[in-house]
């Protein structure tokens, strides 16, 4: 009887992994984060993650030349690769997936230029107050790496 509890307990805990919730609102720390010289955007994001369903808006802040801004995506965390294009015809086709307690986002884009690939991971702090993503493209312009680090409001 031990020995069937004991394997019902290690079969859940392998099924089961436990992963972050992204979902609130994130606003960006440009002293943490890697930004444009002389930029003065205030960047956040929403997230809503209901399992495995993901919705991110960003937002991008007013500024003295500019008009606050955002969109919407929608994800499917751990779906099958989902292509889709932008208003100026480059395709798109988005990855999600968990790798251990990250989200990444692999994305590769497909535009008159060549071919950008971006990777995006997430990862959320002990205390579930900091979101850091570290973002690495490939690309016709060579590699770049950018992280940013985006608090809990």
């Amino acid at each position: 009887m031990r020995l069937l509890a004991l394997m019902t307990l290690l079969a859940a805990a392998a099924s089961g992994q436990n992963h972050p919730n992204f979902t609130g609102t994130w606003k960006q720390d440009n002293t943490r984060s890697t930004i444009r010289p002389g930029s003065n955007i205030q960047y956040s994001n929403k997230v809503d993650q209901q399992d495995s369903k993901l919705t991110v808006v960003t937002i991008f802040g007013a500024t003295a030349d500019r008009k606050e801004s955002s969109y919407s995506h929608d994800y499917t965390i751990g779906g099958l690769p989902a292509p889709s294009s932008d208003r100026e015809g480059d395709q798109f086709t988005n990855n999600i997936k968990w790798e251990g307690q990250s989200l990444v986002f692999e994305t590769v884009e497909k535009e008159k230029a060549g071919t950008l690939t971006t990777r995006e991971v997430w990862t959320l702090s002990a205390g579930g107050t900091t979101l850091t993503k570290k973002i690495h493209k490939t690309g016709p312009r060579g590699d770049s790496d950018q992280p940013y680090v985006l608090v809990k409001q």
